[in-house]
């Protein structure tokens, strides 16, 4: 058989498939770990001469750029073998690379934020706390499904957040700075609005939320400004319903994640389409 020596894709889209493939294998921990991460692959010499392989083969070594505070726990033999088997695995056969191992490096390309105290300390009580106890209060299922849900609440939290910067857009565009004052409220929204900035001014100790007052609204409020001023984003959207159903919905998704409660499959995809969807519709009109 002979072999390209070559991959038909860049490394990242390896990268890609790697997470892609951990987390259909339930690896969500790993998969977190390795978010961020980079990838390089290193040809060597026959495959055959280094630990065995196919004929003509070239042994391939794959390192991992990651987080340096991530590194101690990826160092494991299990794990490199798990990620050695899947590079191996989603390597086509006709590139002609049979992957010997898998190895981790300090990613120096980015700025980490290094261990703080709260890191420390978490790290302390973990260590004081015996494995019997820590599997009955933190058990593996329950960590599991973190990692999936704080996935689901990455796709909320981009697209909510995008969503009021593109509402502030219109709004400035049609009326300016000041818009806040033009824009129409209901009164209800108006008192609540009011109710959490004077909140947030008298818990100090809290992050602030941001200058503009969008911040303060919930995702759903999002969808009664855009109802209340539909003359004004009637041509960013196809109908009402079509935004206002969607908001509703992953605005019921996002009440489920901040009680603690498990989004489901069907949830999730539904997360997952309307990000996308929302997202193009709205680039679409900035754009046009």
């Amino acid at each position: 058989m002979s072999f390209t020596y070559s991959l038909p894709f860049e490394n990242e889209k390896l990268l890609d498939g790697i997470l892609f493939e951990l987390k259909r294998r339930k690896e969500y921990e790993l998969s977190q770990l390795l978010r961020g991460s980079r990838i390089s692959i290193e040809e060597g010499g026959y495959s055959y001469y280094a630990g065995g392989g196919r004929h003509n083969a070239h042994a391939a070594y794959v390192t991992l750029y990651v987080n340096p505070m991530n590194i101690d726990i990826l160092e494991d033999d299990t794990t490199k073998k798990l990620l050695t088997s899947i590079c191996d695995t989603l390597i086509p056969a006709e590139v002609g690379f049979d992957v010997k191992s898998v190895s981790f490096s300090i990613d120096l390309t980015k700025d980490y934020e290094l261990e703080d105290d709260l890191i420390i300390d978490l790290e302390k009580q973990s260590d004081r706390i015996s494995g019997k106890i820590l599997a009955k209060i933190l058990p593996q299922d329950v960590k599991e499904k973190g990692y999936y849900m704080s996935e689901i609440y990455t796709y909320l939290y981009a697209v909510e957040n995008s969503l009021r910067l593109f509402i502030e857009d219109v709004f400035k565009t049609k009326y300016g700075e000041d818009y806040f004052e033009k824009v129409t409220v209901p009164s209800a929204l108006k008192r609540t609005l009011e109710q959490r900035i004077n909140d947030a001014e008298s818990k100090k100790w809290l992050s602030v939320r941001g200058e503009s007052k969008l911040f303060y609204l919930d995702f759903k409020d999002l969808g009664t400004l855009i109802s209340n001023n539909w003359d004004v984003f009637k041509d960013a959207f196809p109908s009402q319903e079509f935004i206002l159903s969607k908001i509703n919905e992953m605005a019921d998704c996002r009440n489920l994640i901040a009680h603690n409660s498990l989004v489901n499959e069907t949830e999730r995809n539904v997360i997952k389409t309307y990000y996308n969807v929302i997202l193009k519709q709205i680039s679409q009109f900035l754009d046009s």
